[in-house]
């Protein structure tokens, strides 16, 4: 049986009539700019991930239709129908290996079409790179088609993952490097890795651009949650410019050029949450009790294309065994052994594949997911 072509003729007219919407939107909205590109399908263009709307930032630099690699949870969606239909995304599991994920890009290119994935897989908390497995350049060499590097820079400032609002400054998007199949041929998959991972570095930190607002520091706590000086989890509190630890009532300010002051343990997000994160792993070690726990959690259960079913509502605790989630009348418990993988979703969510299903854990709005991510890397290093 013929597999049915993925581009359809509606592709290209919705593509601009969107492009022409989202042009004023960004602009008003992010005051973002998008450097217009010349560069046609078949390729396969990588962007960095920093925003909920990279997809339509990168789109606007080109003129032909991008086909961009989305995450299960947004097929599970109300929405998912019509976007299938007007833009046509490409699923993915979360950070798993997804083969069909990639059989569909390649026969999008060979049908002529420009592919677009975040080699990240998502989008940036601390706001430096996630971490690329080697797989990328593997897909690169595979796909034998050109490589477009793409850029978005000022999104962390604008909109950090962890945040509630936007911030005013400025945002642009670009085409940072092109590599022809001709160029990249003989490159070693480790050279070509390396390749990808540095022209996909964007750090606003770095940049001394400041991103105004009056509440840039609300929701720190998502992904600051160990407190430096005593050493508590989830005793941090945030509120408009500044944060502090309910604990030892250690308080800080949060710049407008991305910045911690005072910075007597840590000047950068980025630094704060590298030391968290190698004290949870530390923890993952020593501690054998509960590490982290959290009240008033949804868990539900993910099915792939279908809304996603509502199991309980309840406390979830971790050890360095497990996850287990109770309410009043059960209790249900995951082994890290038997756990796949663990990602973040959203702002304050968490998906982990367990024995081939996926399940999500949601906290309330100021709830802190990726401890949870950190303590499962830790045993999984162990």
């Amino acid at each position: 049986m013929a597999r049915k072509k993925w581009i359809k003729k509606r592709h290209r007219p919705i593509f601009a009539i969107l492009r022409g919407i989202f042009r004023l939107h960004t602009k008003i909205r992010y005051n973002y700019k998008a450097v217009k590109s010349d560069i046609k399908g078949p390729c396969l263009i990588m962007c960095n991930h920093v925003t909920t709307f990279d997809p339509v930032f990168a789109a606007l630099s080109f003129k032909c239709p991008v086909y961009f690699v989305a995450m299960d949870d947004l097929f599970n969606m109300k929405v998912s129908p019509l976007l299938k239909y007007l833009v046509a995304p490409i699923p993915k599991k979360k950070s798993q290996a997804d083969m069909q994920t990639i059989r569909d890009c390649i026969a999008i290119m060979k049908e002529g079409g420009a592919v677009c994935v975040f080699p990240e897989g998502n989008r940036i908390l601390s706001g430096d790179q996630w971490p690329m497995t080697e797989a990328v350049a593997k897909f690169v060499k595979i796909s034998k088609y050109p490589l477009v590097i793409y850029n978005i820079e000022g999104g962390y400032g604008s909109d950090p993952r962890w945040g509630h609002t936007k911030r005013k400054g400025k945002m642009r998007g670009f085409v940072k490097l092109v590599l022809t199949p001709q160029e990249y041929k003989d490159m070693s998959n480790e050279q070509l890795y390396r390749t990808i991972c540095d022209n996909l570095r964007v750090n606003d930190v770095s940049s001394g651009q400041k991103f105004k607002s009056k509440k840039r520091a609300e929701y720190i706590e998502r992904v600051l949650y160990r407190c430096p000086n005593c050493g508590k989890v989830s005793t941090i509190v945030s509120e408009n410019e500044r944060f502090k630890c309910n604990n030892c009532d250690s308080s800080w300010a949060y710049t407008e050029d991305l910045h911690i002051v005072p910075n007597d343990k840590f000047s950068t997000i980025y630094d704060w949450h590298e030391w968290e994160k190698g004290e949870t792993e530390r923890m993952s070690r020593d501690c054998l009790g509960i590490i982290f726990e959290d009240e008033n959690v949804e868990f539900y259960k993910s099915i792939r294309f279908r809304k996603k079913k509502k199991i309980m509502d309840g406390r979830l605790s971790v050890t360095a065994r497990g996850l287990t989630i109770t309410d009043r009348t059960s209790i249900a418990y995951f082994p890290f052994a038997d756990i796949d993988g663990i990602a973040l979703v959203h702002r304050n969510k968490f998906d982990f594949y367990y024995k081939g299903r996926t399940y999500q854990i949601k906290g309330d709005e100021r709830f802190c997911s990726v401890k949870y991510v950190h303590l499962y890397d830790g045993v999984k290093n162990v």
